[in-house]
């Protein structure tokens, strides 16, 4: 099972589940320190997407914005999430979503524009061959 958080960063879980009240998902193979700066952001919590192996979305959990801390038993990670109660702390973090949401699309669009940009040069360049060819 994987997770995808809203900056498009995906992760392996082994366990995903919400129990009293709490989102917790399971990781191995990362430290709590990864995990914490991971999950420290509440705008990239806003929507986290649940993915298949082979990263088919499965599903939404949306809200789950506060980061409670990592427990750990063994080698298994456990990040505990839980919802804002807070109207001005959700709109805050629905808020730095939303631009982080605008970022990813601007760069999107920047690489885009890049590629267009190359692609008229490149036509421009071979119109300038065809008529240097004919001997205008």
């Amino acid at each position: 099972m994987k997770i995808k958080l809203l900056n498009g960063n995906i992760y392996d879980v082994v366990r995903a589940e919400v129990t009293n009240g709490r989102l917790e998902l399971d990781f191995h193979n990362k430290t709590a320190e990864e995990l914490q700066d991971t999950f420290s952001v509440p705008a990239l919590l806003t929507n986290i997407e649940l993915l298949t192996d082979t990263e088919d979305k499965t599903g939404d959990v949306p809200g789950w914005t506060v980061y409670g801390g990592v427990m750990t038993l063994g080698d298994t990670k456990t990040v505990i999430l839980t919802k804002a109660v807070n109207i001005t702390e959700q709109r805050l973090a629905d808020a730095e979503a939303n631009a982080i949401a605008a970022n990813s699309i601007a760069e999107v669009a920047k690489t885009m524009s890049s590629e267009t940009a190359t692609q008229v040069t490149d036509l421009q360049l071979a119109i300038c061959e065809l008529y240097e060819g004919m001997e205008v």
